[in-house]
């Protein structure tokens, strides 16, 4: 196949992708940016059948996080939530109960119909924790197989998605260039963040970074404060437990500042090499080093650690992210 042809493939992969947030909370609006992937190559074969819900007007939340008992959403969700979106506007019908409590209360909150909602939670494959009352991407969710270019970061705000974002590159380490790319902010009905893991082949491609395969994933957890305050007095929104992972994500009902919330990180590297080329690769990045004893507590970090700061432990790094980076959208001044 053609080079030009792997590319339209590409591209068309994209707008397919693009079309399901489209559909999601809002029309979409073109805007020109250099093209640079960060997900996956393959293309994306999603579920079909979405619907498009109303605008959202929603209120912010204030609940601590809870425990890290999961409950999976199953695919069997697509089907259901679109059969359910076809014969009664108000139905919500996902595998678990408190799931569904949730997206009503989105609903509620929002303006936006239950049953689209929850359409839109299983056409994206998202996994829900009713202790905390979090969606989240599994393991193998499809859109590991999809791409990711750079200026879909500044065509979301056209979708109702308004985050802060920020790119770690380093490496080269165990043959491949690798970035970490965070993000915070709205995502539509939703408040929430995430935190990717991509690599790069420095002899094929060095624009092209796709999602981590199986053996060289990291482990990480993550917590999101609603401010600095939540973060100071250890009160965090939702917290994703330690795991292995190539994109960790959370995602909860509510509205959210960019620019306030506060979101901490803990991820291990594989090498003491990797971790060398990860912590110059933050200072590179605007974050200060910050000293600490070894292995602290997420509760030590926040008693202690500034904002936009990291601390090392060997290979394990504990970062604390606020103000750095940029948004994907103008922002409103007077």
């Amino acid at each position: 196949m053609k080079k030009e042809n792997r590319w339209l493939i590409k591209a068309v992969s994209l707008i397919l992708s693009a079309s399901l947030f489209v559909c999601a909370f809002a029309s979409c609006t073109k805007k020109e940016q250099e093209e640079e992937i960060t997900r996956g190559t393959a293309p994306i074969t999603p579920p079909t059948g979405y619907a498009e819900p109303s605008e959202y007007h929603g209120e912010p939340t204030t609940d601590p996080a809870a425990t890290k008992s999961q409950t999976t959403v199953t695919a069997k969700a697509a089907s259901t939530a679109s059969h359910a979106a076809t014969n009664s506007a108000q139905s919500v019908i996902l595998p678990d109960e408190k799931a569904n409590e949730a997206v009503e209360e989105a609903a509620q909150k929002g303006g936006t119909s239950a049953a689209d909602i929850a359409q839109f939670v299983a056409i994206m494959g998202y996994d829900y924790d009713p202790k905390q009352g979090i969606f989240y991407t599994s393991l193998d969710n499809w859109q590991r197989q999809g791409n990711f270019v750079a200026h879909y970061d500044t065509a979301a705000h056209y979708i109702n998605m308004n985050y802060k974002t920020i790119r770690i590159d380093f490496g080269p380490c165990e043959g491949l260039n690798w970035r970490m790319q965070l993000w915070k902010g709205e995502y539509g009905v939703f408040g929430g963040c995430e935190a990717g893991i991509y690599t790069s082949d420095p002899d094929k491609n060095k624009m092209l970074y796709t999602a981590t395969d199986n053996d060289h994933m990291l482990q990480w957890e993550s917590a999101l404060y609603l401010s600095r305050s939540d973060f100071k007095n250890s009160n965090p929104w939702f917290y994703r437990e330690w795991q292995t992972h190539w994109w960790l994500t959370g995602f909860k009902s509510g509205v959210v500042n960019p620019e306030e919330i506060v979101m901490y990180l803990h991820v291990r590297m594989r090498s003491a090499q990797m971790a060398n080329e990860f912590e110059q690769a933050l200072l590179t990045s605007g974050y200060k080093k910050a000293s600490m004893g070894p292995a602290p507590s997420r509760r030590q970090v926040e008693e202690k650690m500034d904002i936009d700061t990291f601390c090392r432990s060997l290979n394990d790094f504990y970062i604390v992210w606020e103000d750095l980076g940029e948004l994907n959208y103008v922002q409103r001044t007077g």
